[in-house]
């Protein structure tokens, strides 16, 4: 394979990752390999690279001259596996997916061989605050005009041949912003459809932590297939194990809080499914050969995979190599040192961004993971909508700013609507806190200066 390393970064994935323009920058202003005095507070889906990630590219390179796909996929399986394992190894497979969002077809496609020819209910809870092409695929339609494979596909249309889908949405939050109870919405949902198919889709983590009550799972163990969007991956591994154990499918992306370059999705099956699927007949699957290669699905799938085309994603596997290794360095520290500092993080930002007139803490901040903090701005007294910050986005996050000490840019996260408002995020991520927790020290100084940038920034902007 003659590609260069930036060339593999950006292949096997929708028009999210296209380089383009003069600068030759994605759509979210960054170029992979130009993390340089690049100082990340994003919880978006494109992160940048960062040393350790590049030099696990740089080696990876090998890997793919050598050209044995299968075993790389067999191998980042097992290493999943094992990083998310409990007393045994067996629990669950892997599939996967370009992002996060192809994680939403998975469901669908399961539905469809085990209900061949039924319409399927699909409960989806906070859509707002998912994956930007989340929505368009929990209805069965194409969500990018690109996929992996490198065609063109018709952006917003329907799936030919996909089953059809009868949609349930349930907002994130209420008009105030306050985050939304959903357990009373989907009990109703599930009582009305009773005998149905019906995919139950939550979130843990959401763009801006929300994290639904996962008791609602317990009331319903059979007639539902569970799904919970963990793509964010800020969750400790006990409930990984407890979900997995309970049948509960996962969404899981490593290009969040693991840092790696976007886009590398997987949903994390319990074997209890994947046994039950295995002797149906497969050929729903067929309706999805425009999205998933037969890499994707595991062998005990032989189904599946005979319906998707025989395509080698390397592009998404240096993704996930380099995802895995920054999960193996952030977990072979222990949780309890992380979750505090990360904790002391959120603690020291939340409190100076609350001492300022120009923001205004999201509320049931308490409900949301300690990794994310979500702040409304204002300006001359009124809030500013999502058109506004996303120019203040674009001029954070494209000009380069001092007192940072080695960094001289900016990335945070994208403006997030709920009803008619909307807010904007600060995050960490594993690579981040690695490195802040090895100076030995705790030192926010970078994180309060970016909060006073940010606040010199509005007053220029807005007045």
């Amino acid at each position: 394979m003659s590609q260069s390393l930036i060339d593999i970064l950006t292949l096997g994935c929708d028009e999210r990752i296209f380089l383009t323009g003069t600068e030759n920058r994605n759509k979210y202003h960054l170029q992979p390999l130009m993390y340089e005095g690049l100082m990340q507070r994003g919880s978006c889906t494109c992160s940048p690279m960062n040393k350790d990630g590049h030099e696990v590219a740089e080696a990876f390179m090998e890997e793919i001259q050598v050209g044995n796909y299968q075993e790389v996929v067999a191998e980042q399986t097992r290493s999943l596996q094992n990083l998310l394992k409990q007393d045994y190894l067996d629990q669950f497979q892997v599939m996967y997916g370009p992002s996060g969002s192809d994680a939403m077809y998975i469901p669908l496609m399961f539905q469809a061989i085990s209900h061949p020819g039924e319409s399927i209910v699909n409960i989806v809870t906070s859509p707002e605050e998912l994956g930007s092409g989340s929505k368009a695929a929990a209805e069965g339609k194409y969500y990018a005009g690109w996929n992996q494979m490198g065609e063109t596909i018709p952006i917003g249309e329907t799936i030919e041949g996909a089953p059809e889908v009868i949609n349930h949405f349930i907002a994130a939050r209420d008009k105030d912003g306050n985050v939304a109870d959903h357990k009373q919405a989907i009990r109703k949902i599930i009582k009305d459809n009773l005998g149905k198919p019906i995919i139950g889709n939550l979130v843990f983590g959401s763009k801006s932590g929300i994290m639904d009550d996962l008791n609602i799972i317990d009331e319903f163990p059979d007639g539902v297939m569970w799904v919970v969007d963990m793509c964010q991956f800020r969750a400790d591994r006990q409930l990984i194990h407890e979900l997995i154990t309970k049948g509960v499918m996962l969404m899981v992306t490593g290009s969040k809080f693991f840092q790696a370059p976007p886009f590398c999705g997987a949903l994390l099956v319990p074997k209890t499914i994947t046994s039950a699927l295995a002797p149906l007949d497969a050929s729903p699957a067929a309706a999805f050969g425009k999205l998933f290669t037969k890499y994707d699905f595991p062998h005990s799938l032989t189904g599946i995979r005979e319906q998707l085309p025989d395509f080698q994603n390397w592009g998404l596997r240096m993704r996930w190599q380099i995802a895995i290794k920054e999960m193996e360095a952030y977990m072979a520290i222990p949780a309890s040192a992380t979750n505090a500092w990360i904790r002391r993080w959120n603690r020291v930002v939340a409190g100076r961004l609350a001492m300022s007139d120009t923001f205004e803490l999201m509320p049931d901040m308490e409900l949301s993971n300690d990794s994310i903090i979500s702040f409304i701005i204002k300006a001359n007294g009124r809030e500013l909508l999502k058109d506004e910050l996303k120019v203040l986005f674009d001029q954070m996050v494209t000009e380069e700013h001092e007192g940072l000490g080695d960094h001289h840019k900016v990335f945070m996260g994208q403006p997030v609507t709920y009803g008619k408002s909307a807010f904007i995020r600060l995050a960490l991520g594993s690579y981040s806190v690695r490195k802040q927790m090895e100076k030995g020290k705790f030192d926010l100084r970078n994180d309060l200066r970016l909060v006073d940038i940010i606040e010199e920034k509005v007053l220029t902007l807005f007045g």
